[in-house]
């Protein structure tokens, strides 16, 4: 007998929304200010990565939420079982990973573009490394949980709509983040309109490929391993052309894959009546 939670309205979504948002606040905001230890240094297909303290707790601002939805929401763990998105719309989710970063560029003061063995070979690593990690559990709650739970009182386009605003407040706790390790300000205040972009894209894609939560995973983890290797080369992550130059390219690309799945999703209606 399959386990069913009870259905949302807007006040548990909000709830809901509150509470994890404000569980990852707290630890995002206590890992990036405590003092940090190093527990242990590593080689990962040939690049060295370093688990420290910080580390565990920012990590743990993701996991923690994610077990909670995993155990209670019988959705979440649907999701993950499924794999009935088509090729498609993992090709997409996969392509649209790893050259949206990129395109990031045309707004670069640095000419030179991040390519070559060594450039593959970091983003295989970061992406292998991390795929099972934030990535995953991220779109375990925000995808397999909320975006599944508030359909049951919202439309399509509603539920992708309020599924990114949510997430694009969950990331207000790595804006913050990112501002005590001395990024500008006129920077970070581009990142809430790219993360309310990108969540458009994971929820269309997560419509898309019929509520199966893997390729929004592929495409989340490629989207990470793109944006740490373009950004740590010049000092692009203080550049603010490059993050408005992604903005740009990201809206257009939400804005194209929104009406995709909302078509779809008429028309599944439709057929359905």
């Amino acid at each position: 007998m399959v386990q069913v939670s009870r259905i949302w309205d807007i006040w548990t979504a909000t709830f809901f929304a509150i509470s994890i948002c404000g569980v990852y606040w707290a630890l995002s905001i206590a890992g990036s200010q405590a003092h940090d230890y190093t527990l242990w240094t590593f080689n990962f297909y040939g690049l060295q990565f370093v688990l420290d303290t910080n580390f565990i707790v920012l990590e743990a601002a993701a996991f923690i939420p994610a077990a909670y939805c995993f155990w209670v929401y019988p959705e979440s763990r649907l999701s993950t079982w499924m794999v009935t998105a088509s090729w498609r719309v993992y090709l997409v989710a996969i392509l649209a990973g790893l050259t949206l970063p990129f395109s990031s560029y045309p707004g670069t003061h640095y000419l030179a573009f991040p390519w070559g063995r060594p450039v593959i070979k970091h983003l295989a690593g970061v992406f292998a490394f991390n795929l099972f990690m934030t990535p995953f559990w991220e779109e375990v709650i925000w995808r397999g949980c909320f975006q599944n739970k508030v359909r049951s009182f919202s439309s399509v386009s509603g539920g992708i709509l309020l599924m990114s605003v949510g997430w694009t407040v969950w990331h207000g706790g790595y804006i913050i983040t990112l501002y005590n390790k001395g990024i500008p300000v006129e920077v970070l205040s581009v990142l809430p309109f790219t993360y309310f972009c990108t969540g458009i894209i994971l929820g269309s894609i997560f419509e898309l490929g019929h509520r199966s939560l893997w390729p929004c995973v592929l495409l989340h983890a490629a989207f990470d391993a793109s944006t740490v290797v373009y950004y740590t080369e010049y000092r692009r992550a203080f550049e603010l052309g490059s993050y408005i130059s992604e903005l740009v390219f990201v809206a257009i690309f939400a804005g194209v894959l929104f009406r995709f799945a909302v078509r779809e999703a008429d028309a599944r209606e439709l057929s359905s009546g």
